[in-house]
């Protein structure tokens, strides 16, 4: 069991090469937490903007604890970010449980968080 949210990052261009540099930190001096950094973060992001070469990650069902070695890497390198260059969100599974840390916003994606009533 656990709590799981839903995490979505976006980074400008520049933390996109500061992230690179990051993960090859942690692989030479973290070689034991390595595979689940790499799982979480190392991969290909979601989506990439062409134009500004801006990327999202989104993690869907995330269980999103400290204490894991790959969300502490994560949640270090947005301390290490201007605000203005990331935008986090992350959305828990009670109603009001959001968090949401940096700036970056507008183009490309306009990330958001959006909660509405539906009904068929």
């Amino acid at each position: 069991m656990g709590y799981y949210s839903d995490v979505g990052l976006c980074l400008t261009k520049n933390c996109m090469g500061q992230l690179k540099a990051a993960l090859a930190e942690a692989e030479k001096n973290n070689p034991d937490n390595f595979a689940a950094i790499k799982m979480l973060i190392g991969g290909e992001p979601s989506k990439i903007d062409e134009s500004t070469r801006a990327v999202v990650f989104l993690w869907k069902g995330e269980k999103w604890y400290d204490e894991f070695a790959e969300v502490a890497f994560v949640e270090a390198f947005m301390n290490s970010l201007p605000s203005e260059d990331f935008l986090f969100i992350r959305i828990g599974e009670d109603y009001d449980d959001i968090e949401s840390r940096g700036s970056f916003c507008g183009k490309p994606f306009g990330m958001y968080v959006e909660r509405k009533i539906a009904f068929t």
